[in-house]
């Protein structure tokens, strides 16, 4: 049986669809530094979304089978279907977000502008 070079395919995916803004699936493909700057990111909170858009590019990139392990060797047993469901999973996601963000920006904006209309018609 002939060993195989760098990582699994599916672990890989699986640690960045569920640790990805901990850089888990870095440290397991051998990419410490970067590792430890995604880990650095996600705990200083302030900058965690930097490490969130970064996971979810590394995942895009391991769904399409651009991701290597750190020695440049390719992930193995890449799994398609199951990289399908990330990417539609995460554009939904990120529909979600967007559409939420949106929604809670416009009532900001309509309760401000209500309150200030109400306050000044009593005098």
């Amino acid at each position: 049986m002939e060993e195989q070079r760098g990582k699994n395919w599916l672990a890989t995916m699986l640690a960045c669809w569920f640790l990805g803004p901990l850089g888990m699936h870095r440290f397991y493909t051998g990419k410490q530094n970067s590792a430890w700057v995604m880990l650095v990111l996600t705990i200083l909170t302030c900058t965690a979304p930097i490490s969130w858009i970064w996971s979810i590019v590394d995942g895009f990139m391991i769904a399409l089978g651009k991701f290597k392990h750190a020695d440049g060797s390719e992930l193995y047993e890449r799994i398609n279907w199951v990289g399908i469901v990330y990417i539609v999973l995460a554009i939904l996601g990120i529909v979600i977000v967007l559409f939420y963000s949106a929604t809670i920006l416009a009532l900001a904006s309509a309760m401000a502008g209500g309150a200030g209309a109400g306050t000044g018609a009593g005098f």
